[in-house]
């Protein structure tokens, strides 16, 4: 009779790496505060013992899930934006899917990081922090020079709001639609398709950050937009 092949043993780092990993759930659902030693170990298949071998603490794991959320948000699609030329074109896509990526991403991993969004905003805010700052580094930047460039094509009318408040308004703007539709049966029937409700949201971000709307129009293809992100 055969005996069964034990799955090979993992290197440290890849133990380390898969502990991380397989706790997200666990934070996600519990917070920080609600999860003991014993249950993350559950999660990760391995004993506390083991655990405790490749971090010192709660506290250190948990800091280690935070830096692996914030390294992996770096999607396919927005590294294609970020080395687009800054335009009003650019400026419409980064809008478009900063929103749909945000409010409609109901993927496992983009869903366990809104949960522990929402927790840690309640809570000490220290992972929401983090996050935001990863997400005001690598966009923010790109998304003032397009703002820049489309007032010097006159796409913009002039409005007393100033640019880094006008992404972090998009932002907030996708981050409330995500809330709303966290649960189960979301908090609000907006009564229309998700895609209908991401263009929607598109638009009055645009015309809020003062984007006219003929440049709207004329740059802004949700359709096309929906094939890109695939």
């Amino acid at each position: 009779m055969e005996t069964m092949k034990k799955p090979p043993r993992l290197h440290s780092d890849e133990r380390r790496e898969a502990i991380v990993l397989a706790v997200k759930q666990v934070f996600a659902e519990k917070g920080f505060e609600g999860t003991t030693t014993k249950e993350l170990a559950k999660a990760a298949g391995v004993s506390e013992a083991l655990i405790f071998k490749h971090f010192p603490n709660k506290e250190s794991l948990y800091d280690a899930m935070c830096d692996a959320c914030a390294k992996g948000i770096d999607a396919a699609e927005f590294t294609r934006i970020m080395s687009l030329d800054p335009s009003t074109s650019t400026l419409v896509i980064l809008v478009h899917f900063l929103i749909s990526k945000i409010a409609h991403d109901i993927t496992g991993d983009a869903e366990i990081k809104h949960r522990l969004m929402a927790r840690s905003i309640l809570g000490d805010g220290d992972f929401a922090r983090l996050m935001l700052e990863r997400v005001a580094g690598r966009v923010m930047p790109k998304f003032e020079e397009c703002i820049k460039t489309a007032n010097k094509t006159k796409d913009l009318n002039e409005i007393p709001i100033q640019s880094n408040l006008r992404f972090w308004f998009v932002h907030h703007l996708a981050v409330g639609l995500r809330l709303i539709d966290m649960p189960d049966r979301p908090a609000i029937d907006y009564k229309v398709a998700k895609e209908s409700l991401i263009e929607q949201a598109t638009w009055f971000a645009l015309l809020g950050m003062g984007v006219k709307s003929e440049a709207i129009k004329r740059h802004y293809n949700p359709k096309a937009l929906s094939l890109l992100g695939k």
